[in-house]
């Protein structure tokens, strides 16, 4: 097994870090089947789909032999994007169907199970193409790199747990539906699907690979050609802004507004690389800073705050376990300077103002 590894993680270093590719740029793990993958072009010429397949690496599985492969067909145009969803139209007594809403979105419906759309927030999703489109080998010998979402061969350390989130090493207290509180972890940015008693269900709301739409950054002009340890959402990831559901909570999966199109830089086109518009205000005070701590308020629920020094270096992140509107933040003895205070709305847009430390 350990051979085994060591070729799949050397074949995820074929590629070049610099050599344009194609890359996932939109990631859907919705309710029931509703499972999709958006793949861009952004190269200024025409790509043949014929090499490239979609695997899927199973629950941690260090082989793609159980989560199956789907041979990808047609051709993306430059800066243009091609949707593979899954293709189940049937229910059963076990799997629902996936939305036929999504499925008149795909430029390829998936094939029966056991497929790379069948993925379930802890499944790495990769891009590989083979020469001349040929089937990959299960020890993936002939098979270069393209992109990969996720981590490959975690094992038993993601295998039972809801996914990945942008957390560390984390315990996090909250309430179970009945109000009673409960204890749950974040491992090395993967959610545990149990709570520290082992019986209760953990904090899976902190996993962005499970009942989210994730849309790659607009900067990300490359896929990722190695196999990160660990894989942490953020760095080239975000979620789509949330929406309300018929309860009034904030959701973030079944939302495919942006489905079919992508913004990247590597388009001449592009305009715009900006944040999402700030859902809330935000009040810093006092400011200047004259202690170890201050205070914001904003108009909409707050979900992390960050704060950065002059240089770009992030010297605080607070991740809140229930979104606030208004509490104190402790940042300690800090030299005297400007610093910046950013604050992430719960529809995953933020706003950024300057603080002055005395």
């Amino acid at each position: 097994m350990k051979k085994l590894l060591l070729i799949m993680f050397l074949a995820f270093f074929t590629g070049s870090m610099f050599a344009q590719d194609l890359f996932f740029s939109e990631y859907a793990e919705g309710s029931g089947n509703n499972k999709c993958v958006e793949i861009y072009n952004p190269t200024s010429q025409t790509i043949d789909l014929n090499d490239y397949y979609v695997l899927r690496f199973s629950n941690g599985s260090s082989v793609f032999t159980e989560g199956g492969s789907t041979h990808l067909s047609g051709t993306i145009a430059p800066y243009k994007t091609f949707v593979l969803v899954n293709g189940q139209t049937i229910s059963t007594g076990t799997s629902p169907a996936c939305s036929p809403v999504l499925q008149a979105m795909a430029d390829q419906l998936d094939h029966d199970y056991p497929a790379p759309m069948y993925m379930n927030g802890n499944d790495a999703i990769a891009l590989i193409k083979t020469p001349d489109g040929e089937p990959p080998n299960s020890d993936m010998s002939n098979v270069t790199s393209v992109d990969l979402i996720g981590q490959i061969g975690l094992g038993n350390m993601i295998k039972d747990e809801t996914g990945w989130s942008y957390v560390k090493d984390s315990t996090l207290t909250y309430n179970d539906p009945d109000g009673n509180p409960v204890t749950g972890k974040v491992i090395n940015y993967i959610v545990q699907d149990k709570a520290t008693d082992g019986n209760t269900y953990g904090p899976f709301w902190m996993s962005w690979t499970s009942n989210h739409s994730l849309i790659r950054k607009p900067t990300i002009v490359n896929g990722v050609v190695s196999n990160p340890s660990p894989f942490i959402v953020t760095v080239e990831w975000d979620t789509v802004p949330g929406q309300l559901d018929s309860l009034g909570h904030i959701v973030y999966k079944d939302i495919w507004d942006n489905l079919g199109s992508h913004g990247c830089v590597a388009d001449p086109d592009y305009t715009s690389v900006g944040e999402l518009s700030a859902m809330g205000t935000l009040k810093i005070y006092p400011n200047p800073v004259v202690s170890d701590h201050f205070a914001f308020e904003s108009n909409a629920p707050v979900k992390s705050v960050h704060v950065f020094d002059v240089v770009g270096n992030e010297i605080l992140n607070e991740i809140f376990v229930s979104p606030v509107k208004a509490t104190d933040v402790f940042i300690g003895s800090r030299n005297k300077g400007v610093y910046l205070i950013k604050v992430v709305f719960v529809d995953s847009s933020s706003t950024t103002q300057k603080i002055l430390i005395k």
